[in-house]
């Protein structure tokens, strides 16, 4: 029971969350615990728990006699700033941790980029994100960058919140391939410049 009250606790999660980097929310939008109950046909202790989590991941904020409201996207100067930030630590990952990759790394490197493939195919910004996001962490993780994960997923989520990469997926794509490339030619310096070049 309780792994199926868990199953509908992270589909909840999973599609508010995908609603707000969609833009089906906009930033500002007051979030209803009772609107979204009878939308996804639960009770209210899936949505207070998504709600929750999606405050701790910065999706989401709660306002004094507000409520919850989906978060407003950083400025252009603070996005610029979170952009550095994030190039900052996956580069030095894989600065530090490149020779740790290993095939099962590369394998799930592999995985995630098949994944991002079929999203951009099928033109969901949602997916394209999730995947997008999906492929990074699979780098971190098989570069031994697993410390700085924590930080990495509050990073990525202000950007979410105004995803950029909407206009042409097949580019999109294609610069994950360049990254895995120079990942599995053990090409450090390749690496580097393919994940800042791709980071924006």
């Amino acid at each position: 029971m309780a792994s199926i009250t868990r199953t509908i606790r992270e589909q909840v999660t999973n599609q508010i969350r995908d609603d707000v980097v969609a833009c089906n929310f906009a930033p500002g939008t007051p979030l209803r615990e009772g609107e979204l109950a009878e939308r996804f046909g639960v009770s209210r202790g899936p949505i207070r728990d998504a709600f929750l989590q999606l405050s701790q991941e910065g999706f989401l904020a709660y306002q004094a006699n507000r409520g919850v409201t989906v978060r407003q996207a950083p400025d252009a100067d603070n996005r610029d700033f979170i952009v550095s930030l994030r190039q900052q630590i996956e580069c030095y990952v894989i600065r530090r941790g490149l020779r740790q990759l290993d095939d099962a790394g590369l394998a799930k490197i592999e995985a995630a980029l098949r994944e991002l493939k079929l999203a951009c195919a099928g033109d969901d910004v949602a997916a394209v994100a999730r995947c997008d996001m999906g492929f990074h962490a699979a780098v971190m993780l098989a570069c031994d960058g697993e410390d700085f994960l924590p930080v990495w997923k509050l990073l990525c989520s202000q950007m979410l919140l105004a995803y950029t990469r909407l206009n042409n997926y097949e580019q999109v794509f294609v610069e994950h391939v360049e990254i895995l490339q120079a990942l599995r030619d053990g090409k450090k310096r390749v690496a580097i410049a393919t994940i800042k070049a791709n980071i924006r």
